[in-house]
């Protein structure tokens, strides 16, 4: 086993926490309240190398790969158990970044352990609780479902715990999310001005990512820049192609700060505009515009819905107007609920954060929208990644 010890003393010179002390004891103590509302003694969260936010919401510590849980008990205690370990040493994977004390290892099938191990591990912990929930249910993967499942017999689905909690942000977390807006920003300036004829979607995208990390920030997710016929299909990766006189661009970038997610996209043109482009690109700012408008607590996300539908309702627009979604909530995930759909009742509240995109995408020609990461204030919004909306010749 181990040669560096991982326990919490020999972490102590390495940790340096995202967030205060203070603030994680009011994550635990919100999700203890949460879990007493849904009569549970215990939960057990799941998270991974692809879906470590929960994790890291919990713990500080996000598994770069492998898998982890957090077991957290009403009676106060919280487990970390995880396989995320390189080479048979946690402390070369980043266990040094957890601040819970309890940290259980096992080694996963790449070292000769079972595949199985990490929930095991978990089940262990929930000890006498009768009544479990289980979070992740989407991304647990079935052989550890089964291990929690047979040692669990009252374990209930429970996303809908830790999603209420992290619906509303705090202070700390708003700080952060302002961070990534500004940065974002900034990573967007770095690709129009050099964004025109002749350069190569990639070259764009490498001054974006270079920005952010200049900035101390890392990608929220894969940056966007696609051009030409490929810009009406909205996302794609860009390639080693040369953006061409008339065509339409769409870029789509976020910036992470300590896990917490910006999401912010604009649409332009280089070089002459076509008349259909720049009809487009405006009826996009109307959208956006229009919705703005609307956002305020105690509103429903339907409200906003038909509010962006009476923009395009009747025009040569209205088939191309994606009401199925027009947004999402962000955070330490870059999709977090509430969605932002036609039909939803949810109700926005203070202190949420949307990633806010009202688009009309028409296949050949390019997209219409403006995205940007909004946070819900007591009276309104505030627009959290504020790059200029409109980024075309007038």
């Amino acid at each position: 086993m181990p040669r560096i010890p991982f326990d919490l003393d020999a972490r102590r010179p390495y940790l340096v926490p995202a967030f205060s002390d203070k603030e994680y004891d009011r994550r635990l103590a919100a999700l203890r309240g949460e879990m007493a509302r849904a009569g549970l003694d215990a939960l057990c969260v799941f998270g991974s190398a692809a879906s470590p936010s929960a994790i890291a919401y919990l713990t500080n510590f996000a598994p770069a790969f492998g898998s982890a849980f957090v077991v957290l008990r009403s009676d106060g205690g919280v487990t970390v158990t995880t396989d995320a370990v390189l080479h048979g040493e946690p402390m070369h994977s980043m266990i040094w970044t957890c601040r819970v004390p309890d940290v259980r290892v096992a080694l996963g099938a790449v070292y000769g352990g079972s595949a199985d191990e990490v929930a095991r591990l978990a089940a262990d912990c929930v000890t006498a609780a009768q009544r479990v929930g289980l979070v992740g249910t989407n991304a647990l993967p079935y052989p550890l479902y089964a291990a929690l499942a047979a040692r669990i017999p009252s374990l209930r689905p429970a996303d809908h715990v830790l999603a209420a909690v992290r619906a509303v942000k705090s202070d700390e977390e708003i700080g952060k999310m302002r961070d990534a807006g500004r940065i974002a920003d900034e990573a967007m300036a770095a690709a129009f001005r050099i964004l025109d004829v002749g350069t190569e979607e990639t070259t764009i995208a490498a001054a974006i990512v270079h920005r952010l990390h200049a900035l101390g920030a890392r990608e929220a997710f894969p940056t966007c820049v696609v051009g030409g016929v490929r810009a009406g299909l909205k996302h794609g990766i860009p390639r080693r192609r040369a953006l061409e006189d008339g065509e339409m661009v769409f870029l789509d970038l976020g910036a992470s700060q300590d896990g917490y997610l910006s999401d912010t996209s604009r649409c332009s043109v280089v070089g002459t505009p076509r008349a259909e482009a720049l009809d487009l690109l405006h009826v996009g700012q109307d959208l956006y515009e229009a919705g703005l408008a609307t956002i305020r607590p105690g509103v429903t996300i339907d409200d906003v819905s038909r509010t962006l539908m009476r923009v395009v309702a009747g025009t040569r627009y209205e088939p191309h107007y994606c009401s199925g979604g027009f947004g999402h909530g962000i955070g330490t995930a870059v999709l977090e609920p509430p969605g932002l759909f036609a039909g939803n009742a949810a109700e926005l509240r203070p202190r949420m954060t949307l990633a806010y995109e009202p688009m009309v995408v028409v296949e050949g020609l390019g997209t219409g929208v403006v995205e940007d990461t909004l946070l819900v204030t007591d009276t309104g919004y505030e627009r959290l990644t504020t790059f200029p909306v409109v980024t075309w010749p007038k």
